[in-house]
């Protein structure tokens, strides 16, 4: 189903009450439940049972019953459900958990497609939910594919993902995965066509990019939060990689956006 063809039914946010027993239900759309926080186990009557954790996002399809049990007091979920529509292809929402890993922009989204919804913005809602699906979709897609990568990599990539504000050396990430620095950056090349200093690189590029959108963030706070110690050293290191300032970016993204060599 194409994302924008898709349309919201309700929404919903769920903290702990109790773990007294529930009644298997089902809907007539699609339902996606982002785990916010805590755990909690869910049976479908198919015989399935998923684990499901915080930042997973759990797709159940149309009409297949399901409950929810076991859930820890902190845990939190916000859940979309979607409308029944006549193109839906079964594959398009088979049963699965998507890992969201560090993607906050998805997890603040289901947020807001709640918040829409009960706002009566039901349009706007629905316009959301499409960007959030194709999120979600390219976010699995990625999944997939570091599920080929070599473990070295696949370990230094993640690492560098949660860490990469933090004073980051190849022979350190070599000895975390361990494996050879030569070995390290044979694999970050063959994948990805530069090493893992550039790829590191890359990460702090782009969150900073995001940072300097943001006006309440000072060039030094964005340096600092990117992982550099000194502001003239970011603006200098964001200039060879971008071709301007970050003072200039900051006012002009349309303009200078496009200069970016991104790394996914």
């Amino acid at each position: 189903m194409e994302s924008d063809s898709l349309q919201l039914s309700y929404a919903g946010h769920y903290l702990f009450v109790d773990n007294s027993m529930r009644v298997m239900h089902r809907h007539r759309g699609a339902e996606l439940v982002f785990f916010r926080a805590g755990f909690c186990r869910t049976r479908f009557d198919s015989g399935e049972e998923f684990e499901c954790q915080a930042a997973h996002v759990l797709v159940t399809p149309p009409g297949l019953a399901h409950l929810q049990y076991d859930n820890t007091p902190d845990c939190e979920t916000w859940y979309l459900v979607l409308e029944e529509s006549p193109v839906f292809h079964p594959g398009d929402f088979s049963l699965r958990l998507i890992a969201l890993g560090e993607d906050a922009i998805a997890a603040e989204w289901f947020q807001q497609v709640f918040e829409l919804c009960e706002n009566h913005e039901q349009q706007t809602a629905s316009a959301l939910l499409g960007l959030l699906w194709r999120r979600l979709l390219e976010i699995e897609s990625r999944a997939e594919e570091r599920r080929n990568f070599h473990p070295a990599l696949l370990k230094a990539v993640n690492l560098m993902s949660r860490r990469y504000s933090e004073d980051l050396s190849v022979s350190g990430l070599a000895e975390c995965c361990s494996v050879s620095v030569s070995l390290l950056n044979m694999l970050f090349n063959r994948q990805f066509k530069v090493g893992p200093r550039r790829y590191l690189l890359s990460l702090r590029m782009r969150e900073a990019r995001r940072l300097l959108l943001d006006n309440r963030y000072r060039i030094g706070e964005v340096a600092e939060q990117v992982g550099f110690q000194s502001a003239n050293y970011f603006a200098r290191a964001f200039k060879a990689y971008h071709g301007v300032t970050p003072e200039a970016y900051r006012n002009g993204p349309p303009e200078f956006a496009d200069r970016i060599t991104f790394i996914e």
